[in-house]
């Protein structure tokens, strides 16, 4: 099956640098690189070295997802945080899982023994209690809801509703993949400091638009909610 690597990227040129050069092309087709508007050098560092960048139109996270998946056909999706943080010689791990016939596949933080090093108190606490809050209301068993390193079949992707445009997303697809009965695993694995760059995420604001997300889904009860 086709895979497609998605990168999104807001001034990451030192991360850039240490992920993409270990990712294995060989069980990737594609690496998009999806970058809003930086500044540092990411767009040049990857067209000199040969990566694809995608220039994103909408603002947020989710957004960048969902405009590069909607420009690909690959089988398998891979979300990668290309900052430092998610270990690039895992993602053979993620699209194994897949093959065993998962649906969606999460690097969680908290599962196995992992440990995130890039984590700090008000982050640990806003991913227990979110996940939590979706394991309760949607009758899931995640360890992680709001990591971003993740794979999942582009069929169950076309099957659920996703259309929250920031932050949120990774939380929105956690509570669609439950609701839609989807088959979902994790895996433990260690999430590293970040390299260079700023934390694009506010832990107020994001927190905030993921309450939001979590209360429209619930409400919308077994439909997907339009965020």
């Amino acid at each position: 099956m086709k895979v497609v690597l998605i990168a999104p990227t807001i001034n990451e040129v030192e991360g850039l640098r240490w992920t993409l050069p270990r990712l294995d092309k060989n069980i990737i087709n594609e690496i998009i690189v999806a970058d809003r508007n930086s500044t540092d050098g990411t767009v040049e560092y990857c067209k000199e070295n040969g990566y694809r960048v995608y220039h994103q139109q909408s603002r947020g996270y989710g957004n960048a997802v969902m405009e590069v998946i909607a420009m690909t056909d690959s089988d398998i999706i891979v979300e990668l945080c290309p900052d430092g943080s998610s270990i690039p010689e895992r993602v053979p791990d993620l699209i194994a899982k897949i093959n065993e016939g998962y649906d969606l596949v999460v690097a969680s933080r908290y599962k196995d023994g992992a440990k995130s090093y890039d984590d700090d108190a008000i982050t640990r606490l806003g991913n227990w209690f979110f996940t939590k809050l979706i394991n309760i209301l949607f009758h899931a068993r995640y360890t992680d809801v709001l990591v971003g390193f993740r794979a999942y079949r582009r069929s169950a992707y076309n099957s659920i509703g996703m259309n929250t445009p920031a932050w949120a997303w990774t939380a929105q697809q956690a509570i669609q993949f439950a609701k839609a009965g989807l088959k979902v695993a994790e895996i433990g694995v260690d999430e590293p400091a970040r390299i260079g760059g700023k934390r694009k995420m506010s832990p107020f604001k994001s927190g905030m638009e993921i309450l939001r997300v979590i209360i429209k889904e619930f409400l919308a009860g077994k439909r997907f909610a339009k965020v």
